[in-house]
């Protein structure tokens, strides 16, 4: 960093220097490379995005691999662990307790890595809790139904398995219905691991802008967001709703700034979109790491995620669902027959969607189950199978059915693969841009 902080001031210093005209030609040029990366988009230019994205995602693999093999935890803990494992796995040794620590690395790093992804795309993050953590809340809610306990593997729901919970060899128990408090201290852990997930992926819009800020650059957005009311707002052409989201920014700044640890953990405790800014802010004021760390770790892993977890396997388990909804409908007042639907009030369709939403889960789950157990070969293997027949293919295509579900996790995925491509372009042009200003300061500092 010391390095970056004197190249930094050089720069400053050498801007400084310049004649007016010259300043002026400068910052001329800033504004059209800036210009161009804003332009750097998979719709508007496809090819040079993607070649972009492409040379960073190279670089940035390079480097990474690079440091990971020069780092002493890489060369006395990951590698030691690796030979032992392959030690284990070909000599067949310890079997069962390898396949127990395969499972649980599996199923560690498959809900920490979802909850990364939730959250470090910038404010465009994939949506891995609406994906994959309150449908697998669902699965263990309907099995605990099913069968009657819940001494059934919950670590199996992750990466391509698309099975149902095996109840084991006991046959359910249609009289015994599995409390709502089993139910949370079982899907409580992994909805913790996602949390914490969130969590990291906090870091990355953190760790930029503290740099950035040591550097002696400034955040544009918050320096923006800290002298921009809603008047200068409404003065831009934002109009009100900018003005308000303006104000609803500026406040939230300012709460950090006066509370720091406090007002960083009173934010994260609640589903908060505007929560990347949080850590921007907290980088450009150069909050200590593990101050903001440990707000935003105990506000998302903890205290948002509990809260989660106790709202969706409320309306998951089918006795607390059907009490909740049998109050609502007692609650809310029939009095706008204009407002019925199929003869049902709007509480009462509402409850029967709901219902059905959710058998059709249950029998997309079990319909899986059985594709799978009839073919058990992963994803990859039946795809290189389907591939090899254009008939299969026809077939294939004939029978599909479209799904608003499906169509709709194709439409975030897809959005958020897009945001992290153009994402990536831009970061690696903006080097370059960078490398092209200080050639231009360098050359009109020799004309000067």
């Amino acid at each position: 960093m010391d390095g970056m902080e004197r190249q930094a001031s050089a720069l400053h210093e050498a801007i400084a220097a310049l004649a007016p005209e010259q300043q002026r030609s400068l910052e001329q040029l800033r504004k059209e490379l800036n210009e161009q990366r804003a332009g750097l988009t998979l719709f508007r230019s496809p090819f040079r995005t993607l070649a972009a994205f492409g040379a960073s995602a190279a670089t940035s693999a390079a480097r990474g691999a690079a440091w990971l093999a020069s780092h002493p935890l890489t060369l006395f803990i990951l590698v030691p662990l690796l030979l032992a494992y392959a030690g284990l796995k070909l000599t067949g040794t310890l079997a069962p307790e390898v396949r127990e620590a395969e499972a649980w690395l599996s199923y560690t790093v498959w809900w920490l890595g979802l909850g990364v992804l939730s959250s470090i795309g910038l404010g465009t993050g994939m949506h891995s809790g609406l994906l994959f953590l309150f449908p697998h809340m669902l699965k263990v809610c309907l099995a605990a139904e099913r069968c009657g306990h819940l001494r059934f593997d919950t670590r199996s729901d992750v990466w391509w398995s698309s099975e149902g919970f095996h109840c084991g060899e006991e046959a359910a128990n249609t009289a015994t219905a599995v409390g709502f408090w089993d139910i949370y201290k079982t899907v409580l852990p992994t909805a913790v691991l996602w949390g914490v997930g969130t969590a990291l992926g906090e870091v990355p819009p953190y760790a930029l802008s503290y740099h950035a800020a040591k550097a002696g650059k400034r955040s544009a957005e918050v320096e923006a967001m800290l002298g921009m009311g809603s008047a200068q707002s409404a003065r831009n052409g934002g109009g009100p709703l900018t003005g308000l989201v303006n104000r609803m920014k500026n406040w939230m700044l300012h709460f950090i700034q006066a509370h720091g640890f406090w007002g960083i953990l009173l934010l994260a405790a609640y589903p908060n979109a505007a929560f990347d800014l949080c850590g921007i802010c907290c980088g450009h004021f150069l909050m200590p790491f593990w101050e903001f760390f440990g707000a935003t770790l105990i506000g998302k892993g903890g205290i948002k995620i509990a809260g989660q977890t106790a709202f969706f396997v409320a309306i998951f388990r089918q006795q607390t669902r059907e009490r909740v909804f049998d109050f609502l409908e007692r609650l809310v007042p029939d009095v706008l027959p204009f407002l019925h639907l199929n003869g049902m009030t709007p509480m009462q369709a509402a409850h029967q969607l709901v219902n059905q939403r959710i058998s059709e889960f249950q029998e997309g789950v079990a319909r899986r189950a059985a594709a799978q157990a009839l073919d058990p070969r992963w994803p990859w293997q039946k795809a290189l199978g389907t591939l090899r027949s254009w008939g299969s293919i026809r077939a294939a295509l004939a029978a599909a059915r479209p799904s608003p579900w499906g169509a709709l996790t194709l439409l975030m995925v897809g959005s958020f693969v897009r945001s992290v491509v153009e994402q990536f372009a831009q970061s690696y042009v903006a080097e370059q841009h960078k490398q092209q200003l200080q050639q231009e300061v360098a050359r009109l500092a020799k004309q000067h």
